[in-house]
């Protein structure tokens, strides 16, 4: 016991030591994070809403999602870009959805925060220039009803196909989806 007594104030001083470098680092870093988020945010618009122009989106919230009006070069209504977010098979998978102006069109959606399996779950973000990437299945569809997940070809235009082993990860995406077209959608028109 007094080995054990003599060998522990070891231990916890460098519990305490690296508590507190971790903290500092945290501080230290945390402007350069929210600047990262906010760069990664406005990225994800630009690639959502055709047609934005160089205003930037006006941002509001409906049910405690941030939404943002975007507008073009004429000050004409582009679009909306809606953030939503969901726990995925692992951590939180965050995303921003694109609309048409008038919301019955799904302009695109980007991933923006996973930490889903890599080689598996990831694919929700991987590279557009695969023939199979999967954001791109969102991309032109009518918002009139709730997307139903498949794993063989989709049948039906409200189908859209699971990525191979990330079925997961799949459906939390579309859940997201789901919800922002089912439960934001109908709330747009209060924000013309």
């Amino acid at each position: 016991m007094k080995k054990f007594i003599d060998e522990s104030w070891l231990v916890l001083l460098m519990g305490i030591g690296f508590a507190c470098l971790l903290a500092g680092a945290q501080t230290g870093l945390n402007d350069r994070i929210q600047d990262n988020k906010k760069a990664a945010l406005n990225q994800g618009i630009a690639e959502v809403v055709p047609d934005l122009g160089s205003e930037a989106p006006t941002m509001f919230e409906i049910d405690g999602n941030n939404v943002y009006k975007c507008l073009d070069n004429n000050g004409q209504l582009a679009g909306w870009a809606i953030v939503g977010s969901t726990g995925g098979f692992v951590d939180t998978i965050e995303l921003v959805a694109g609309l048409s102006p008038d919301g019955n069109t799904i302009t695109g959606i980007k991933v923006l925060v996973q930490n889903e399996t890599p080689g598996l779950g990831d694919k929700i973000t991987t590279d557009p220039a695969e023939k199979n990437f999967y954001p791109r299945q969102y991309t032109g569809r009518s918002t009139n009803g709730p997307f139903s997940l498949t794993k063989q070809d989709p049948q039906n235009p409200n189908d859209i196909q699971a990525i191979t082993g990330a079925t997961y990860s799949s459906q939390y995406v579309m859940d997201i989806v789901n919800d922002i077209i089912m439960r934001i959608k109908p709330q747009l028109d209060q924000h013309r």
